[in-house]
């Protein structure tokens, strides 16, 4: 017995130790890894870094992060970020965001409040394996934007090829400022696609704001609105500056409902109104559906087209 006793003793004093010393390398970790910022030109600080859950959890509590980027315009301030794991799973975290948060981008700073929004990371020795995020409630405001979604759900996970992660998002609602076509609600949207990148995606790749993907397969791109559906599809490449090339095809279904508003709202004339529905009749009866029609577009250098029709630039990836 007393032998017994000494061994649990002993094996009680041994996980305590391993668990302190988890503990303090996670807290030198990122206590270097915001020094590196720092050394980086970046504005990097914090007010204080916890480490708590003894004995079998890893909960980390930094306390008032702020990171600033002078070169991108990027930035990021919460009042805390929670990572929580357990101690025999080191490469799996919880991420739990305050409800508050500030994002600095080129166009201004994006104040984002939430409602649970959590993020769930794997990885093996710092290789991305997969990420599953979620939020009840999900709101961005800036200065020319306004969005609240609903459900939100959104993962990315490695495919067979490493260099390849597939990316899932979904909202069960939306709803932005008020436009002359719709109220600024929607129903639902859902993106499905395979993202390319030029090295397998690491958890320090993944958090530099210059990380792109080479290529996007986009199988499935789905918007609904008040009975107008917008779905797309398509395969891309992204250049170094962020620009797309390739071809996308977007299918409008009850597509007559956009032009009834665009009418209805004095948007065009009404005898090019008129003349594009009749256009656009005969292109969605060439498909046999004559309430869906699909639109083919090329992108070239981050131009869109239309046959020979200029459309205007395509959204880019990275700003210069």
């Amino acid at each position: 017995m007393k032998r017994l006793i000494g061994v649990c003793l002993l094996a009680a004093l041994g996980w305590a130790g391993f668990w302190f010393w988890q503990a303090s390398a996670i807290r030198a970790d990122l206590r270097g890894w915001f020094e590196e910022r720092a050394e980086a030109g970046w504005t990097a600080d914090y007010a204080a870094i916890r480490v708590s859950g003894f004995p079998n959890r890893i909960d980390v509590t930094i306390e008032e992060p702020r990171l600033s980027d002078p070169d991108s315009g990027f930035g990021w301030q919460a009042p805390f970020l929670q990572i929580i794991g357990l101690t025999y799973q080191p490469g799996h975290h919880i991420l739990a965001f305050a409800d508050e948060q500030v994002w600095q981008t080129a166009d201004g700073p994006l104040r984002v409040t939430s409602d649970g929004l959590r993020a769930s990371v794997v990885h093996d020795d710092g290789a991305l394996l997969r990420i599953n995020a979620e939020a009840e409630v999900l709101n961005i405001a800036g200065p020319d934007t306004a969005l609240a979604l609903a459900g939100v759900t959104a993962g990315l996970h490695r495919a067979e090829d490493p260099q390849d992660q597939r990316l899932a998002m979904r909202a069960e609602s939306i709803a932005g400022r008020d436009g002359p076509l719709t109220d600024g609600r929607a129903e639902a949207l859902a993106v499905q696609a395979v993202l390319t990148f030029a090295e397998p995606l690491t958890l320090d790749s993944l958090s530099a704001p210059d990380t792109l993907p080479t290529e996007i397969d986009l199988a499935r791109a789905e918007y609904r609105v008040e009975g107008l559906e917008l779905h797309a599809a398509g395969r891309m490449t992204v250049d170094d500056a962020g620009r797309l090339d390739g071809d996308l095809t977007l299918r409008a279904v009850n597509w007559r409902e956009l032009i009834d508003r665009a009418r209805a709202a004095d948007l065009l004339p009404d005898l090019f109104t008129d003349t594009l529905e009749d256009a656009l009749s005969i292109a969605a009866g060439l498909g046999g559906r004559a309430d869906t029609l699909d639109i083919p577009l090329n992108i070239d250098r981050g131009q869109m087209r239309f046959g020979m029709i200029p459309l205007g630039p395509a959204p880019r990836l990275r700003r210069d």
